[in-house]
């Protein structure tokens, strides 16, 4: 009986690992600044073997976001979907924007899209159309949430979902843009907070107690 072939040495790296790092870089310096050397010490795998593992230096950012909003995305949405109430699914929903948007320790990370790529958009195409995607994804998810509660009758009858939507998406943008400036936990909890709450009133939802986040 003949042996079966070999397939070769194991990898020895961790895909999930290896891009999580990655994206720490891109993170902390933005993706201009982001060099291949960077990421390789980042991961601890030469240049060579990251092209043959993930590609070109946008490859890499790319593969890196798309494993992080892998992780993620699926706790924000369910913060938002999940709970009946609209206030309380957007507070849901934006404490853990900003949890996503510091680390543990408090580190300016920003957003993994918004606070790397916005100053390389207008120069490259591909890189602009990442964060045109970006931001069409964010508006598309307000809108839902917002459609659902307006037929729902939690807004008024001539409510505006499409503006509630992009006041919702602009405080995301801003919570990204404070948060890599160095605004602290509490301050980003509190600027959602009172947004939400004046987003909502101008659309003639009720409002209940805020929940802890």
């Amino acid at each position: 009986m003949k042996s079966k072939p070999s397939r070769g040495r194991p990898r020895e790296y961790d895909p999930d690992e290896a891009l999580a790092a990655a994206l720490g870089e891109f993170r902390r310096r933005g993706y201009t600044a982001t060099s291949l050397d960077h990421l390789s010490e980042a991961t601890g795998m030469a240049r060579p073997s990251l092209y043959a593992a993930f590609g070109n230096k946008l490859d890499i950012y790319r593969k890196a976001v798309r494993h992080y909003a892998e992780e993620s995305v699926e706790r924000r949405r369910s913060a938002l979907f999940d709970e009946p109430s609209l206030q309380r699914g957007l507070d849901g929903y934006f404490a853990a924007i900003v949890d996503a948007y510091l680390s543990k320790e408090g580190e300016p990370l920003g957003c993994p899209i918004l606070s790397v790529i916005s100053g390389e958009a207008a120069a490259d195409p591909e890189i602009g159309a990442e964060l045109a995607a970006a931001v069409g994804k964010t508006d598309s998810l307000f809108r839902q949430r917002i459609t659902a509660a307006a037929e729902a009758g939690e807004l008024a009858a001539d409510a505006d979902v499409a503006g509630l939507a992009a006041m919702l998406a602009a405080l995301q943008h801003s919570l990204a843009l404070r948060a890599r400036a160095g605004a602290r936990r509490p301050e980003l909890l509190g600027l959602a907070r009172s947004h939400v709450a004046l987003a909502l009133k101008a659309a003639g939802v009720g409002l209940t107690e805020p929940t802890s986040g």
